[in-house]
């Protein structure tokens, strides 16, 4: 039986101001443009804000976004990692184990690539970033947790499909079909993560503020003003 994957709608939704940010991070254009708003636009407005915790999450993704992730491993590369572990009854390869095995290879990998991050660094400095305020909400494993979350604002994406919401033959098992991975550590993640949030929507709201006087600025920047 073959699953086709769900269609996307005709309509794209509009894309947010995060993910403006995030492609503009990556864009080939950056020139300015008096009548229109470019990526640069999108740049300049995060960048006259005070460099708060929220918009350095906002580069960190971007920072993120811009490395090579492991690729999911092929058929026979799984085949392969099964022949090397112990078997099963009758000799049979153990396939699932070699997909869990799969999976934390490429969380370990993807804990590497964000622990080299310079904003993450930044983020979880012991006296500036968000360190302080996860100690004194007496959350134990501290930085660990926080960085878990990091990760998890980084990729959402369900470690079981790669996000495409399917298994091999069914919706995927780990997800339930949604394409994503809640956020860990529970309760404590979910306090860190909305602390984390309060500071990217202020971050976000700047950038917005800064957008609408952009137009004013690149008139006077012009000389036209």
């Amino acid at each position: 039986m073959t699953i086709e994957a769900p269609i996307k709608p005709a309509t794209a939704e509009r894309p947010t101001v995060a993910e403006r940010l995030t492609s503009a991070s990556t864009s080939s254009d950056l020139s300015v443009d008096l009548e229109k708003r470019g990526d640069a636009d999108y740049l300049i407005a995060a960048g006259i804000q005070r460099a708060g915790l929220g918009r350095l999450v906002q580069q960190l993704i971007c920072e993120w976004d811009r490395r090579e992730k492991p690729r999911p491993l092929t058929d026979e590369q799984l085949q392969r990692v099964a022949e090397q572990m112990p078997r099963k009854s009758r000799g049979r390869l153990d396939m699932v184990g070699a997909r869990v095995a799969e999976g934390r290879w490429h969380m370990e990998r993807r804990m590497e690539i964000l622990r080299g991050l310079p904003q993450y660094t930044r983020l979880t400095d012991a006296h500036a970033g968000f360190l302080p305020w996860v100690l004194a909400q007496g959350i134990k494993d501290a930085r660990a947790k926080l960085t878990d979350v990091l990760l998890w604002w980084c990729d959402r994406k369900c470690p079981g499909c790669g996000g495409v919401k399917l298994g091999e033959m069914a919706i995927c098992e780990t997800c339930k079909g949604f394409g994503t991975r809640e956020v860990p550590h529970e309760a404590e993640g979910q306090l860190i993560s909305g602390h984390i949030a309060a500071h990217v929507d202020r971050a976000r709201s700047g950038t917005i503020a800064a957008l609408k006087r952009m137009k004013g600025l690149k008139t006077v920047a012009a000389g036209k003003g």
